[in-house]
Parts: C-alpha cells; sequence; structure tokens
C-alpha cells in the first residue's frame, strides 16, 4: 500500500469519525490494511476501473459513506434484510455527508441530497448481485 493510500484512507476514516456516521464503529475498528482491502471506492467490482475511478470524482464528497458501505459488503451475510439494511445506512451517511459539505441556503446542498438519494436507489436496484459475490467470497463458495 502507497504512502497515498494510507493518507486517503486515514482521510476519509477520520471523516467517517467527524461525520458521525452510522457504522463508523466497524470502519474505525479495523487496521489500515483490513481498510484497504474492503474499501475500493463507489461501484461494484465488475465495473471497468475507469469507471469506478469516474464514478468516485463524481461522488467525492460522499467518500466516506462508501467507505462504511464497503466495509458492510466486505462483511456481506447473504440476506435480503442485511443488504437493505447497508443501503439504508448508505443512505443516512450520503445525506449526512451532503448536509455537511454545502450550507442550508446553497443550491449545491440540494443538488447533493438528490444525489444521495441516486446512489441510494442504484445500489437498492443493482447491488444485490455485489451482494451476493461478496457473500459467497466470504464463504469461499
Amino acid at each position: 500500500m502507497t504512502i497515498t493510500r494510507q493518507n486517503e484512507l486515514n482521510r476519509l476514516r477520520a471523516e467517517v469519525a467527524r461525520l458521525n456516521l452510522q457504522g463508523r464503529e466497524v470502519v474505525l475498528a479495523l487496521t489500515l490494511e483490513q481498510l484497504d482491502a474492503s474499501f475500493n471506492g463507489c461501484g461494484p467490482e465488475y465495473l471497468p476501473s475507469f469507471a469506478r475511478k469516474a464514478l468516485d470524482k463524481i461522488t467525492a464528497v460522499f467518500a466516506p459513506a462508501v467507505m462504511v458501505h464497503d466495509v458492510d459488503f466486505t462483511n456481506a451475510d447473504g440476506l435480503k434484510a442485511a443488504f437493505d439494511a447497508a443501503n439504508k445506512c448508505l443512505l443516512v451517511n450520503c445525506v449526512k455527508c451532503a448536509l455537511d459539505a454545502a450550507p442550508w441556503y446553497s443550491r449545491k446542498r440540494y443538488i447533493l441530497l438528490a444525489e444521495a438519494w441516486a446512489i441510494y436507489r442504484a445500489c437498492s436496484k443493482f447491488g444485490w448481485s455485489a451482494w451476493l459475490a461478496a457473500y459467497n467470497q466470504n464463504t469461499n463458495q
């Protein structure tokens, strides 16, 4: 792991704590190596790297929420209820990131809130296969 990656992980972990995000306890308990293995940014593993990089740039304000979500997926148990809970946690955390990023009178805040909803809907609609893939990887199936 490069120094740049370590710095990114430490910065995002500090943001997870500062924003008091749901699921922070699990993220904060991980070593940098465990966090590095879990956090791969926005989007499922099967997306090409150029698409993931583009998503990461577009959704950068939500990176702390995505970090928690990636850790949730790393610990996937294959159950639909847990999948739904992980996605609801993502929505709550994305909203916290949006509210932190812009004041109430800024148009940007409301655009970010709409993006938070869109991220939640995309994960809810298209993330089930990634959840099952993570579960299968966890159980070596």
